[in-house]
């Protein structure tokens, strides 16, 4: 199903087809990862240019194939506690995944994209 959505989408929108397959392509080959950010794109190792992996990662979220999540992270870049669907739904004192109580204002929010469970 999820080689059928990406043929659509090259049909449609041809100029980031190559995109498209990089980002499906990163799913498959790390099934273990439940999400991605953009940053992973912006690097060295693609050269593909901000704003075309911006819009990309925009129709792959109009399509529905990708969803945001927010992660809260620490000042080490350690995830600290579950994943958020909605970024109104996380409370200001978080609770870390080692039971501490930590306030949101100390900690960064980050938008990752997650394939939809439909694929």
């Amino acid at each position: 199903m999820l080689q059928e959505k990406l043929g659509d989408l090259t049909k449609d929108y041809p100029q980031y087809s190559k995109i498209f397959e990089a980002v499906l392509d990163w799913f498959e080959r790390h099934p273990n990862q439940k999400a991605i950010t953009m940053d992973h794109f912006y690097s060295q190792m693609y050269s593909f240019p901000i704003q075309d992996i911006n819009i990309s990662f925009m129709i792959l979220k109009e399509k529905s194939i990708l969803k945001t999540i927010y992660r809260i992270i620490d000042e080490n870049g350690t995830k600290v506690s579950h994943d958020y669907l909605d970024r109104n739904d996380i409370p200001n004192i978080i609770s870390t995944r080692w039971g501490a109580k930590r306030d949101l204002e100390d900690l960064d929010v980050v938008p990752f994209f997650a394939l939809n469970q439909k694929y």
